[in-house]
């Protein structure tokens, strides 16, 4: 009763603190549709529509009164409107149509409306308020099951955080992948937020939730949680500038997860290199083979949940010395997925948006390198690509493509970009200098002149705008 009252106290002060900064209501909508508060609440908030209500009011709300700097035209918003009208096609032709419309119902919201954030996410404050609601929204699933895992030593199917069942943030290999994929923010947070205190007890608690991000991953028992920590740990080590120094963290954190793990999650994990005699991952080849034979003659793809018609023919073993044939088998991995659900131009489309969502962070890093007040949106950018990196690799064995948070990511690598074009802009007005964005964005060189009453021989100090 309590825990539902305080959900619904929380859902109404995103709707109130909304009507005096806009953008609040966006943040709303991050903490419904990843929290999912109607899913954890006993009364109220689990009988109304609560994402469409606080979706409705964050898109109502900056038509009303917040359109100023939207973002400009950009191949990553073009192909996420492509996509989502693309999505809608495949959705005509679906083999199971009743199943199709109703996944359509919510990929085709979390589309757009990830489309929309960075027309309301757009300076630092939002940008950083937007990666606090978000990463908190994911802890509050993560920071139960990391606890659980200390005490308990976790274990291969158990369901110790805040989601039930084996959807979502319930199940396992999802979880895992999430988990890592938080680090990164994390520590970006750590050593640039804003809106929290800085005091040592703050900057200590994001490395206590790091550290139980990690102990989530390896509590799930999932090979989806190591293929994750290895890809961080290496991005890492690519990023660092003291590479020395990541690379002896990185020897005593493995030593250290092999002296404390179980003989159980050894057992799991070494199965990795042994797909053939795992039936778990024998039967996702099986699927992928199958969805590649499917799409050979269906290049489009058979619409949303086109999985309920396969059919995997398992070959003999010990068990079935005369084989085996399953039906429906989900495809566990987000590029079949979208394969056989859209084709090959929706795979492009996906690709197509994971591709320039990484190039466009590399590129707002470029941007700020040598700027000491921008070095915040530099890290950010990095922890962003490092993250978005890491669930790239873990979702080749997870079905997440239509979910948010890998969309969410993408979201940020149009609002970060945005946010680096207009403050190295505004610095130039104050200073003189070209913006590195004229240059790197334009067609053909070209002369900018010093705004009017700035000498060009005279640079000024620059302040970041402060206003939301």
């Amino acid at each position: 009763m309590l825990r539902s009252l305080w959900l619904l106290f929380v859902y109404l002060s995103f709707l109130g603190l909304g009507t005096q900064a806009p953008f609040i209501l966006t943040l709303g909508y991050i903490w419904v549709d990843t929290f999912q508060p109607q899913g954890v609440a006993y009364i109220i908030l689990n009988q109304l529509p609560v994402a469409m209500i606080m979706g409705a009011a964050a898109v109502g709300s900056y038509l009303l009164l917040d359109r100023r700097s939207p973002p400009r035209l950009n191949i990553i918003t073009v192909l996420q409107i492509s996509l989502a009208v693309w999505v809608t096609m495949t959705s005509l032709w679906a083999v199971l149509p009743a199943a199709a419309w109703e996944k359509w119902d919510w990929a085709f919201k979390t589309l757009i409306f990830t489309a929309f954030i960075p027309f309301a996410i757009r300076s630092r404050v939002q940008i950083e308020a937007f990666i606090q609601v978000y990463v908190f929204s994911l802890m509050a699933n993560l920071v139960p099951f990391g606890l659980k895992m200390a005490i308990s030593g976790g274990g291969y199917g158990q369901s110790l955080g805040l989601a039930g069942g084996n959807t979502g943030l319930g199940e396992g290999a999802t979880l895992a992948g999430v988990s890592v994929m938080v680090i990164p923010l994390l520590l970006f947070l750590r050593q640039h937020a804003q809106l929290v205190p800085t005091k040592l007890m703050f900057r200590q608690m994001y490395l206590g939730l790091s550290v139980l991000a990690v102990l989530t991953s390896i509590g799930t028992f999932e090979r989806t949680g190591l293929v994750g920590l290895l890809v961080l740990g290496g991005a890492i080590f690519l990023k660092s500038r003291r590479k020395i120094m990541v690379a002896v963290i990185g020897t005593v954190a493995v030593a250290g997860i092999m002296y404390t793990t179980t003989s159980a999650w050894n057992a799991r994990i070494s199965t990795i290199g042994n797909y053939q005699q795992d039936g778990s991952a024998m039967t996702r080849i099986l699927v992928w083979k199958w969805t590649l034979d499917y799409v050979s003659t269906h290049p489009l793809g058979g619409g949303f949940m086109m999985y309920g018609i396969n059919h995997i023919e398992h070959p003999p073993d010990e068990e079935n010395p005369a084989g085996s044939v399953e039906f429906g088998r989900a495809f566990h991995s987000v590029y079949f997925e979208v394969l056989g659900e859209h084709g090959w131009p929706g795979l492009a489309m996906f690709l197509g948006i994971a591709g320039a969502s990484l190039f466009a962070l590399q590129r707002a890093a470029r941007q700020v390198k040598g700027i000491p007040e921008l070095r915040w949106a530099g890290d950010l950018a990095s922890s962003l690509q490092v993250s978005l990196v890491v669930l790239l690799a873990c979702s080749t064995f997870i079905g997440i493509a239509f979910q948010p948070w890998l969309h969410y990511l993408f979201a940020m690598s149009v609002s970060l970009p945005e946010c680096v074009r207009r403050m190295v802009a505004a610095r130039a007005a104050q200073t003189g200098e070209i913006p590195p964005s004229d240059i790197l964005t334009s067609w053909r060189s070209r002369t900018v002149k010093p705004p009017v009453g700035v000498a060009a021989s005279g640079p000024v100090p620059f302040r970041q705008p402060t206003r939301f």
